[in-house]
């Protein structure tokens, strides 16, 4: 079940982000398979539009967050960032909109799951840690790869890595290291841990 949810195919000529309506549930799917649903200017406009709508919706209860074909989330699409220098909506404008989603996501008022299948790195991952619960597969692979080439851990994760325990945070946050589903749960950077087969 959650393999086929994780998994589904986009549509084509559909939007970034989709958004159904299951009586009280609602389901936002990040809908850029090819770009691994890596985070666009139109990704995170439509993200925050869907989040708005639903809290302040009194039938919606639960929001199920998810991703398209084998990724959750891969974080920002540097391909759209090194664009924007050429057009009006402006790289830091972007990243500033998306800080700001990370921030309404963490303080969101409804209970949010994220299904987390295949890839989930730098603020995709930032997406999945600060919900009620994150349920990851075997095949879920997390990272904050900005750490490996300079940049520093960014979207909450000096927050996050700090409260890891050990010196794990240090670790990740200067490495970029990746985690297995098992491993995250165990760290306790998600919360369930189910098989992609079920």
């Amino acid at each position: 079940f959650l393999h086929q949810m994780a998994s589904a195919a986009a549509i084509p000529n559909e939007q970034d982000v989709l958004g159904e309506e299951i009586d009280h549930v609602k389901v936002i799917t990040l809908n850029r398979p090819k770009q691994l649903n890596a985070i666009s200017p139109n990704l995170v406009f439509l993200l925050a539009e869907y989040l708005e709508k639903w809290e302040k919706d009194d039938k919606a209860e639960l929001i199920i967050l998810k991703g398209a074909g084998r990724a959750f989330c891969a974080g920002g699409d540097l391909r759209v960032f090194y664009g924007g220098r050429q057009t009006k909506d402006s790289c830091l404008e972007v990243v500033y909109r998306f800080y700001w989603l990370c921030h309404h996501i963490s303080t969101y008022k409804k209970t949010q799951v994220a299904l987390v299948h295949g890839i989930s790195m730098g603020g995709g991952a930032a997406l999945m840690i600060p919900l009620k619960f994150s349920v990851v597969t075997e095949k879920t692979v997390f990272a904050t790869p900005e750490a490996s080439f300079g940049f520093h851990t960014d979207c909450g994760f000096s927050y996050y890595h700090s409260r890891l325990p050990g010196y794990l945070g240090e670790y990740l946050a200067l490495t970029g290291a990746r985690l297995n589903g098992k491993e995250l749960v165990a760290a306790g950077l998600a919360t369930h841990l189910v098989s992609s087969e079920v």
